[in-house]
């Protein structure tokens, strides 16, 4: 209890007290850096508890969507549609360019396709299918990357298959139907998957985001540093960055809250982070030599 009175404390003072810097200042660097690690794994409980919560509102529907999508996937495959690979080539029974568009439950997608099949392509004319993966004579083309809206590519060579394959209809809907026991057990497997996740979450949500916190804090306080020194304050690097710790608070709540609604906004962590620790540069008065101590939270 004692701990958990020292970081609330710590917490409502991090936010809203800027003399309460000059306090941290005489800590050591495990008092701040406990102070962060307990402030992020709170909030992957908190986030855990969240994603919980949406898991029990849809988890009753998961048979149902199991059902739809076992459906859609039946019907996928034209009945019209033959494919042979042989010796690292491609032939259809179908006239090209031949096309498999996305399922219509999956909400319009505007031109875009899901298959191109055009035995007379190059894969370099992959862009002008508009489709999502484009098979020619020797090779898959599908999308590896996108940035913006660049999109790069990655291709599978026939070639590189051991053994012919043909399929049809018939033998599409066979391994569509083997798949069955599997989806008979997918809610069991979803739900031992949810389970674990969420334990998962809080128990290690904390490490990985302390330390991915603490490796940008590093490169931020750089930056306070130099307003540091311009605002001639006698505050080294190291007890700026512990000084950090406290002042991400209002970044990492910032940035919580929008994750939770789903929203982002580029930059607002190190924005804010920034905004804070320069008003409390400034704000503080250092009227006496640093004494760094080992207090404990």
């Amino acid at each position: 209890m004692k701990k958990l009175y020292t970081f609330w404390y710590s917490f409502q003072k991090s936010l809203l007290d800027p003399q309460y810097y000059k306090d941290i200042i005489k800590a050591s660097y495990w008092f701040s850096f406990k102070y962060l690690f307990f402030l992020l794994t709170i909030l992957s409980i908190v986030r855990s508890v969240q994603l919980g919560t949406e898991y029990l509102k849809v988890r009753s529907k998961i048979p149902e969507y199991i059902k739809i999508g076992k459906q859609e996937l039946a019907a996928l495959y034209p009945k019209e549609l033959e494919v042979r690979i042989s010796n690292g080539k491609l032939f259809t029974n179908v006239k090209e360019p031949y096309f498999i568009d996305f399922p219509k439950r999956f909400g319009d997608v505007g031109e875009q396709h899901l298959i191109a099949i055009d035995t007379k392509a190059s894969p370099s004319a992959y862009k002008t299918y508009k489709s999502l993966v484009l098979a020619t004579r020797e090779v898959l083309v599908y999308p590896d990357k996108q940035q913006g809206e660049s999109v790069t590519t990655k291709m599978y060579f026939f070639s590189d298959m051991k053994q012919s394959l043909y399929i049809d209809h018939s033998k599409y809907i066979k391994i569509v139907e083997s798949i069955n026991p599997f989806l008979v057990k997918l809610p069991s497997y979803i739900e031992i998957a949810v389970i674990v996740g969420l334990i998962i979450i809080p128990l290690f949500g904390g490490i990985f985001w302390a330390s991915s916190t603490l490796f940008g804090l590093y490169i931020l306080t750089i930056f306070v540093w130099i307003v540091a020194k311009l605002a001639k304050k006698n505050l080294d690097y190291n007890t700026l960055l512990r000084l950090g710790m406290h002042g991400a608070t209002w970044a990492i709540l910032f940035t919580f809250i929008l994750d939770l609604t789903n929203k982002s906004t580029p930059g607002g962590f190190n924005i804010i982070f920034l905004l804070w620790m320069t008003f409390i540069v400034l704000k503080m008065k250092l009227d006496e030599p640093i004494v760094v101590t080992t207090t404990s939270q």
